[in-house]
């Protein structure tokens, strides 16, 4: 990003990706660490309209089990079956609130309607809805059923 010192503002041209750019920069995979990949796809399914394949791939990486699909619209990814104390998650440890990991954060249509809908299925909510600011809409961070943070946002 550049700083058009003389001008005071973002030259919006230094971080927008052109139509050109064609996937390149985009989230192209998701993979989600899980213990119960059935539990997982519940509740991606209910909290997000998530499909999920029934199809499972066993996995050539150490650690992991199997892989189970999963997709919504442009977003692919894959449920992994961790083994046995390979299951981690960084994002939300209570004694060092601040430690973060990658976090996917995405759309929903309200927040609220959603968190419902998270606590049902056993998640929590790790940061409550919170307005961003200049128009940007709200986020808020949840804990999902296996223990993974992820990010809802939405306009309103």
């Amino acid at each position: 990003m550049s700083l058009d010192q003389t001008r005071g503002h973002v030259d919006e041209k230094a971080y927008s990706a052109s139509s050109a750019d064609g996937p390149y920069g985009q989230m192209c995979f998701l993979e989600v660490p899980v213990s119960d990949p059935a539990r997982a796809a519940a509740f991606y399914t209910a909290v997000l309209g998530w499909e999920c394949a029934d199809a499972v791939m066993p996995s050539l990486t150490p650690g992991i089990k199997t892989v189970h699909f999963f997709n919504k619209g442009d977003l692919h990814g894959g449920f992994l079956a961790m083994e046995d104390g390979n299951h981690v998650t960084t994002g939300n440890d209570a004694a060092r609130p601040a430690r973060m990991a990658v976090l996917p954060t995405f759309c929903v249509r309200d927040i609220e309607v959603t968190v419902v809908e998270v606590e049902r299925l056993g998640g929590r909510v790790h940061v409550p809805k919170t307005e961003i600011g200049g128009g940007m809409g709200f986020f808020c961070r949840i804990i999902d059923c296996e223990g993974n943070m992820v990010g809802i946002w939405a306009q309103e």
